[in-house]
């Protein structure tokens, strides 16, 4: 290759500036053309065409020479901006042509890149990044064409040995290669995983020892830095290494069940020396000691790692050392409280408790010397954390779990340590129902965002409840004294309240009657979890006493709050965890033989006069419905309802609230529809709409409003307003505005009105809507099968064929050509798509898929000729779909 005047080199490298740091979008979109010309891809995907001069001075014509000029770049450029787009372009022709290139000239390009990176360690780190990036995906790529391609470690191991710099690049190099061999992509998923279980067999283990032969060296001083900078990335990079090792997806699920809290690391049997060795575990709690934040959490998210390391690797007295040394590093470090007081700390210590019981055993940690002092340690630090909830709210969850874990296993538990955990549900029960309770004027006096309120994560919420239950159930009795206790004072203080607030201004008692409601809010979620978390073969006559008790509590006070005559103030958080109780409660007491077998309706009889299960689901029933009339009557709703356009609420107008209509109309819609007598209402709710239909944008709001709709009354209600007056202007809508965005908005609407959710769109069998309907979807998909929109076409498809609200017969019957267009726009725009675009776009390619299973099972043998294209194309798309498992 000639070389090019250093003119032609100032100029790329300002193009490239230009790319990655530009002055405006105009700037950037120039830059990446004029690059694209210059060092083009030829890669099928690609828009660009090499038209014009090009700024290198010569005309590119194969990815080969592509190659060659990102290789004379990196040489001869010095601006990082340049190197890093060399680079990135390496990787993307090493990914698309990566046949074309020989033998010779793949081990040219992999040696060239070692090298230049041994030439430069101290380049800027996202140039560094990104050339181990192009490393990492040859050696991917490569791994089966020859043995060079699997000496990484023998390679790396001259930069570990080399200068602080060349230690830090080489760290760099294989945490993002073990990265790399652990990422899957929807194409080739069997050779991928076919190459991640050689890598995994072949290199993982050496890369990982070589991660701790670092780690020592860092430990013993053995790193001689020119700086801190040195030092701190060394650790860095170090630790992203061992936890990239770690975390490799060993067994071949799929990397969010490998990454997740749940499950162990099932590391193969050839680590077991390794992992046996006394210095291992030393190495890392030892490093948790003397590093400083960050590197410590980085440490204490390995050893979290550590602690799920699959029990059957070792032998039964391997296994016995193993967890004994991790019951030291823990009492060590809680002993010295050390580096507990950083949150980050903090939070991964949680999760090393959380990992450690789901791994082992109650029964193989409480054999072990000095448990007793271990577990008061754990309960101590445990009670600390729920009273500090507010500085780790999202620590408490995996306290929970330990402890849920340590509890539940107590039936196969030797008496003592069975004594010894009572004694410890007790204080925890205690002090977890204390600490929400006295959250509560924390959060309302709080400024706002300060803090995070854990009753608006719901989620969340019920999962620390069924946790809590299971502690709590440990000790049944005492708990039950201590939700008394917390429940009595603030039922006495409503009382009180009721009376002094119907006879004087409501606006002075607003704050403390906010504060009674959030607490009754916990302790009516805290008591549906304790009554959730019976276990019918486990339960005993008394617990369901108490279960009886706390009841009556719950009923009680929804009795009291049914009195209040003022503003509706115990509303929203109470009638959740109201809600929440009676699904708790259903959950255990309702069902066939429940009441032959519990005491429960025994205390409910004697306490509050309901005797069985069915004066039971009355109340609940009542509750339910009352909540929602209760809504629907207060007058801000009944105003909103009559005002809910963007004239009367801005903020709908605002561009980052467009996504928020669809709740917003959704939640309406619900609130409108829970009285019986709807008729006159809607007519009042859509008159806004009547004169707003032409701004297409009110489709969104349409389609919130008909997601909510489930019954086939209030449904039909909908569309006799809706077909056929206001079907045209949606049509019409399409034609006008195809390449719009609001196309897609419009087709989603559709999507939704032709989904026969909770049968809703079943009609009278006298009634034609359902043929009209489809006509009119034929005329949808005929008249927007653009490639942008088609799969939401497809869905729109699969939810009016699999429907089955129409009878398809009747359109060849009467000559009706509507269903033929539908499916040959089907067809031309299933054609339309190269396959290996479906594959590419998991969202595509469902919806494809489902469109293809609905047609084919029932309406594909009515076809008397197919298209043979057609037919091939279907052939294809599912051979190659049946090999994507994440697919189909």
């Amino acid at each position: 290759m000639n070389e090019l005047p250093n003119q032609n080199i100032l100029y790329v490298d300002t193009l490239c500036q230009e790319l990655y740091s530009p002055k405006s979008q105009e700037q950037r979109a120039n830059a990446e053309r004029l690059l694209d010309v210059a060092f083009p891809t030829f890669s099928e995907t690609s828009t660009v065409r090499a038209n014009g001069a090009s700024p290198l001075g010569v005309k590119i014509q194969s990815p080969l020479e592509t190659s060659m000029f990102c290789r004379w770049l990196l040489e001869k450029s010095t601006s990082p901006y340049a190197q890093m787009f060399a680079a990135a372009r390496l990787k993307g022709l090493v990914l698309d042509h990566y046949t074309m290139f020989s033998m010779p000239q793949k081990m040219e390009l992999r040696n060239f890149v070692l090298n230049y990176m041994a030439q430069h360690p101290d380049y800027q780190p996202f140039v560094l990044s990104s050339l181990a990036q192009l490393f990492a995906t040859i050696t991917k790529v490569g791994w089966f064409e020859g043995e060079e391609f699997k000496n990484i470690t023998n390679d790396l191991s001259n930069f570990i040995q080399s200068t602080p710099d060349h230690i830090i690049v080489g760290l760099q190099i294989l945490s993002i290669t073990v990265a790399e061999m652990n990422q899957q992509t929807p194409r080739n998923l069997t050779k991928q995983r076919k190459t991640a279980i050689g890598f995994r067999d072949t290199a993982l283990l050496e890369i990982f020892q070589l991660g701790l032969v670092v780690m020592r060296r860092l430990l013993n001083g053995g790193i001689l830095f020119a700086n801190d900078l040195q030092e701190h990335k060394t650790k860095e990079y170090c630790l992203t290494l061992l936890r990239n090792c770690l975390a490799f997806d060993f067994i071949g699920t799929s990397p969010d069940e490998s990454g997740e809290d749940v499950g162990s690391i099932q590391v193969t049997s050839s680590w077991r020396s390794t992992v046996e060795d006394p210095s291992f575990l030393q190495i890392m709690f030892e490093a948790y000691k003397q590093f400083q934040p960050p590197h410590s959490s980085q440490v204490m998210e390995v050893l979290v790692q550590i602690s799920s390391i699959r029990r059957s690797l070792f032998n039964e007295e391997e296994r016995s050392k193993f967890l004994y040394s991790l019951m030291k590093g823990i009492s060590e470090i809680l002993i010295g409280n050390v580096g507990l007081s950083d949150l980050s700390n903090y939070h991964e210590f949680c999760r090393l408790l959380s990992r450690f019981r789901s791994t082992y055993q109650l029964s193989e940690i409480a054999e072990k010397s000095g448990y007793n002092e271990w577990i008061d340690l754990v309960a101590d630090f445990s009670i600390k954390g729920f009273n500090n909830w507010q500085l780790v709210p999202n620590s408490v969850q995996y306290l929970l779990t330990f402890w849920s874990k340590m509890l539940s296993s107590t039936g196969s538990s030797r008496s003592g340590s069975i004594t010894k955990l009572e004694l410890i549900a007790s204080r925890l029960t205690h002090t977890f129902i204390t600490s929400k309770i006295e959250s509560v004027e924390t959060v309302i006096e709080a400024p706002i965002f300060s803090v995070k309120d854990p009753l608006e994560n719901e989620d969340a919420l019920i999962n620390d409840l069924e946790m809590f239950a299971n502690i709590a159930r440990c000790k049944y009795d005492e708990a039950n004294v201590a939700i008394t206790n917390a429940f009595n004072p603030v039922a006495q203080q409503f009382q009180a309240l009721l009376q002094q607030v119907n006879t004087s201004v409501v606006h002075d008692y607003l704050k403390i009657l906010d504060v009674i409601e959030t607490k009754f809010a916990w302790l009516v979620y805290m008591i549906g979890g304790l009554i959730g978390g019976r276990q019918t073969y486990v339960s005993t006559e008394d617990q369901d006493l108490i279960d009886g008790e706390l009841t009556c509590k719950v009923v009680n006070l929804l009795t009291a709050v049914k009195s209040w005559n003022g503003p509706v103030f115990i509303l929203y958080l109470n009638q959740l965890a109201f809600i929440y109780f009676f699904q708790q409660f259903r959950k255990s007491y309702i069902g066939e033989n429940v009441q032959k077998i519990s005491k429960v309706y025994s205390k409910l009889s004697d306490q509050i006069g309901i005797n069985d299960q069915t004066m039971l689901l009355d109340l609940i029933v009542q509750k339910i419905y009352t909540s929602v009339r209760l809504l629907r009557n207060i007058p801000t709703t009944q105003f909103i309802i009559q005002k809910h356009t963007v004239k009367d609420f801005p903020f709908l107008d605002a561009p980052n609230n467009l996504r928020t209509h669809i709740i917003y109309y959704s939640a309406l819609s619900r609130v409108l529809f829970a009285d019986d007598s709807v008729e006159r209402d809607f007519e009042e709710f859509v008159k806004p709409w009547d004169i707003t239909m032409a701004q297409l944008g009110i489709f969104r709001d349409l389609r919130g409003f008909l997601s909510a709709i489930q019954g086939r009354k209030n449904f039909l209600i909908f569309f006799e307003w809706f077909y056929p007056n206001y079907m045209q202007i949606l049509c019409r809508a399409l034609e006008a505005w195809s390449d719009d965005i609001l196309a897609i908005t419009i087709l989603k609407f559709f999507l939704e009105f032709v989904n026969n959710r909770t049968q809703r769109l079943n009609f009278d069998i006298s009634s034609p809507n359902g043929i009209l309907l489809f006509r009119e979807t034929s005329k949808v998909i005929s008249t927007y099968g653009k490639y942008k929109g088609i799969s939401i076409c497809f869905n729109i498809l699969t939810k009016s064929f699999a429907g089955r609200y129409v009878n398809f017969g009747v359109f060849a019957l009467y000559g009706d050509n509507a269903l033929e267009i539908a499916l040959k726009t089907s067809f031309e725009m299933m054609l339309s798509v190269p396959i290996e675009d479906i594959l590419a776009y998991p969202k595509f390619s469902r919806a494809l898929f489902d469109w293809l299973d609905t047609f084919t099972n029932e309406y594909m043998m009515a076809l008397p000729n197919m298209d043979s294209d057609v037919f091939l194309y279907i052939m294809r798309a599912l051979a190659e779909g049946i090999q994507q498992p994440d697919i189909l």
